[in-house]
């Protein structure tokens, strides 16, 4: 078997395991249970109620698929251990790297899964709304499930050293500082506190720059976005992502589980 094939299994093994957790078709029921409520937050709007589903449809759509890609990161590689799975698989031809590729390949697949699932209700509602489809919705949708595959490769980075919570809790804490990115260099312009810029403007080249990835005036008001910010967004994730999965791949290697 070559090691495309090896991947290719891997990551198709990952999905399985993704969706047949109960824990994810909990989140997904209260993905559908979210964008059903920014209808209900539209009839409460005197005005404008088919710019607040869209936009509140939008951010819950974005939030369950970041729940999706820290829940799904941190545990199904843990799980693999926990089950001494693993065991089999490292005693087995396969690299260590081409497994962590296939473990986030498979979390990507998922998250698609999973947002389009989202994405068709809430398409739906607008429609039924009699609000209009516009290309932003789109280039949102894809800008949102860019940011889960970084995010889900930031989980699995933590995930191949770290234990599930402390995990969980590391990509969280770097997904807000990400949203954040922007404040964070503010802050470092207006501090006067001796090495505290530097510091934080360090620590902003390192972190994701997740504010690539909102569009929340956009969607509000139908403004498309330009496709080439689109693909720069996208390649600066997947760039990002790719640079993760060696991480991991590097510091996974370097466990003894034989």
């Amino acid at each position: 078997m070559n090691v495309s094939n090896i991947v290719a299994s891997i990551a198709k093994n990952t999905f399985r395991e993704a969706i047949r957790n109960r824990v994810l078709h909990g989140i997904i029921l209260m993905a559908f249970g979210l964008v059903l409520t920014s209808l209900l937050f539209g009839q409460l709007s005197v005005e404008n109620d088919a710019r607040v589903i869209r936009d509140m449809g939008m951010t819950f759509t974005n939030l369950v698929v970041v729940m999706v890609a820290i829940f799904s990161g941190v545990s199904l590689l843990h799980l693999e251990i926990q089950r001494k799975t693993i065991y089999t698989i490292v005693t087995k031809p396969v690299s260590r790297w081409s497994f962590i590729l296939g473990k986030v390949l498979g979390l990507a697949l998922t998250l698609a899964v999973v947002e389009i699932m989202v994405a068709v209700v809430l398409l739906g509602i607008i429609l039924i709304r009699g609000d209009t489809l516009a290309v932003v919705h789109f280039q949102a949708l894809v800008l949102i499930f860019a940011e889960g595959v970084l995010v889900a490769a930031l989980a699995t980075l933590f995930s191949s050293f770290s234990t599930p919570f402390l995990s969980g809790l590391f990509t969280l804490g770097l997904f807000i500082l990400g949203r954040l990115r922007e404040q964070i260099y503010e802050y470092a312009d207006a501090i006067k506190v001796e090495f505290l810029p530097e510091l934080l403007r360090a620590v902003g080249v390192v972190i994701p720059d997740l504010s690539l990835h909102r569009a929340d005036i956009e969607i509000a008001y139908l403004v498309p976005l330009n496709w080439s910010y689109v693909a720069f967004t996208c390649s600066y994730s997947f760039f990002y992502a790719a640079v993760l999965v060696v991480l991991s791949s590097l510091i996974f290697s370097r466990r003894d589980f034989v």
